[in-house]
């Protein structure tokens, strides 16, 4: 019997099998390659042994196991090696990315080699590569961070790929430097209104970072203590107006001549 004969056989036995089972006042069909059956499920599961049998005669035809040939199918497309053309494509775009982080462009280099897929020659040497500018970038990061230029030091954390095994350490430090700069920029903010006490307690919620060591968050609070310790020229007048005026203290002449001898 044909390969097509056994297909549509198997494929008219579960056709009917699931008739019945969907309409059970429906009588037993007589199945041309299924046995009457004294129930549905009989019916059914005859036809599903009968299309079971036709799928192991085909992978026997074939002289592999079922499980061996689908895990064959994705190995070969795993494994599969692409062609010189795509290859050569990929070598030239791994030179540019060498090139992009000569000039400390690597958020470009990284951009160059994110594409190259597992089954290429030059992956192993694309990945090392995209880790190793991925933690130079998070060097440099956290160098802009310490000198509160927290706003370039986090546009160079999202230059990290997610697939960069330091992607968790981006997450956590994301998440802490977002939290410090607010706390510079209410600085600011309260600099610029004249809340002086703002600002020193602002800057005080930075003790502990790097960040609080930099020059311009220093400067923010030597100028908030300088303000708000040292008195207002007004009121200094304000407070002195009322005091008794104190007469100068004439001094004593000092005879210029000297004795004679």
């Amino acid at each position: 019997m044909s390969r097509q004969v056994l297909e549509r056989g198997a494929l008219a036995c579960s056709f009917l099998a699931l008739y019945g089972w969907s309409h059970p006042s429906v009588s037993e069909p007589t199945l041309p390659h299924c046995e009457p059956a004294p129930n549905v499920a009989g019916i059914q599961d005859r036809c599903l042994q009968n299309a079971q049998n036709f799928q192991n005669a085909q992978h026997l035809a074939s002289g592999t196991a079922p499980e061996a040939l689908v895990n064959d199918q994705w190995s070969d497309r795993r494994l599969s090696k692409l062609p010189n053309k795509i290859e050569a494509v990929y070598s030239d775009l791994l030179q540019q990315a060498q090139a992009f982080s000569d000039r400390n462009q690597l958020n470009e280099a990284i951009n160059r080699v994110a594409g190259i897929p597992k089954n290429s020659q030059h992956y192993e040497m694309a990945h090392q590569l995209q880790e190793d500018w991925s933690r130079e970038l998070l060097r440099q990061a956290t160098s802009e961070c310490q000198h509160a230029r927290v706003a370039k030091a986090l546009s160079m954390l999202d230059m990290i790929p997610a697939t960069s095994q330091l992607h968790d350490r981006v997450t956590e430090l994301r998440q802490r430097w977002s939290k410090q700069d607010s706390f510079l920029q209410q600085a600011i903010a309260f600099k610029r209104s004249g809340d002086w006490q703002g600002v020193i307690d602002s800057v005080k919620a930075l003790e502990g970072t790097p960040m609080y060591q930099s020059l311009p968050v220093q400067e923010l609070l030597q100028k908030a203590m300088t303000q708000l310790f040292t008195p207002d020229a007004t009121m200094l007048q304000v407070a002195t107006e009322d005091l008794p005026a104190i007469p100068p203290i004439a001094l004593p002449k000092v005879n210029a001549a000297m004795p004679k001898q």
